[in-house]
């Protein structure tokens, strides 16, 4: 039986190129997924993380979604059905001014894991190039 806690963590990066935009908000749903009790080659429930991201209108931004794991258990997906990846997820966005909703999925491949797992999720959020 192995434990499996994941931390997230976000990082929201603030415009310092040519031309100064808003700041840049990023709020995550959850602070801690905790799978609980994992046994090996065992089917685990995949957990959704809503976060919300507000940046300038106008602007795109680009969302990555990573995390320490390096024995490959930890997977992630911007659906619940499929297309999960051990590495990391990089997506753009077209920022709208308002409180935009985004979700990724995380899963474990248990058949990776031969003892407790700690990882932390970094979601990071920064504009694309600002020019003025």
């Amino acid at each position: 039986m192995n434990k499996a806690v994941f931390i997230l963590l976000f990082l929201s990066i603030f415009p310092t190129l040519l031309r100064a935009a808003e700041p840049i908000s990023l709020s995550l749903g959850v602070s801690a997924i905790d799978f609980g009790d994992v046994y090996m080659d065992s089917d685990v429930d995949n957990v959704v993380v809503d976060f919300t991201v507000k940046a300038e209108n106008g602007y795109d931004y680009t969302v990555k979604i990573s995390n320490d794991d390096s024995s490959g258990a930890l997977q992630f997906s911007r659906t619940a059905s499929g297309g999960y990846t051990t590495g990391s997820i990089t997506y753009i966005a077209a920022a709208t001014g308002n409180n935009q909703a985004h979700e990724f999925y995380t899963d474990l491949d248990t058949a990776n894991m031969s003892s407790d797992l700690s990882a932390t999720i970094t979601v990071l959020v920064a504009y694309n190039d600002i020019a003025e």
